[in-house]
């Protein structure tokens, strides 16, 4: 069995988690890429030994970003990824979360869903869900639509009831 690239890999969970192809010069595919690794790495899901920091663009690795430069190559294309059936649910879990009907664009949506992980989690674990909401809006000026907010801590809670 041949070994599966990093960038096979990375651009399979793309495919999995948003049904689309991994395009790696478009920013918003490279910040949605970031929030479905970081959520399913939180979730038990390793994609790869990447650590998480907040940035302007809420949790991100710059291994991440550093993989997902790289081409895949041709003989790699047509390799099949096998995922863990762990894997396939969290993946799926992701896919119904940033499907929801949302004012915010697929980018923003996941971006809101994945930093009020992070905030929560890592930076103010002592915040209530509406404080980090609060600390989301004052730290992030393209995430500041407070009702969208509000659904994107409700889905996250969602994520890890399930």
């Amino acid at each position: 069995m041949s070994r599966i690239s990093q960038q096979r890999l990375l651009n399979a969970v793309f495919y999995n988690v948003y049904g689309m192809e991994f395009c790696s010069t478009n920013m918003d595919d490279k910040v949605m890429l970031q929030k479905a690794v970081f959520l399913m790495r939180e979730q038990g899901v390793s994609c790869g030994d990447y650590e998480f920091v907040w940035d302007q663009y809420g949790p991100f690795s710059a291994e991440l970003s550093d993989d997902m430069k790289m081409e895949i190559e041709n003989e790699d294309r047509q390799a099949t990824v096998e995922f863990s059936s762990e894997a396939w649910t969290i993946m799926n879990r992701l896919k119904t979360a940033f499907a929801k009907d949302t004012a915010y664009s697929s980018r923003y949506w996941v971006e809101a869903i994945a930093s009020v992980f992070y905030l929560k989690k890592y930076m103010y674990p002592s915040y209530d869900d509406a404080k980090i909401i609060q600390v989301l809006e004052s730290k992030k000026k393209d995430l500041r639509n407070h009702e969208e907010n509000i659904k994107a801590m409700n889905v996250l809670n969602e994520i890890l009831a399930s």
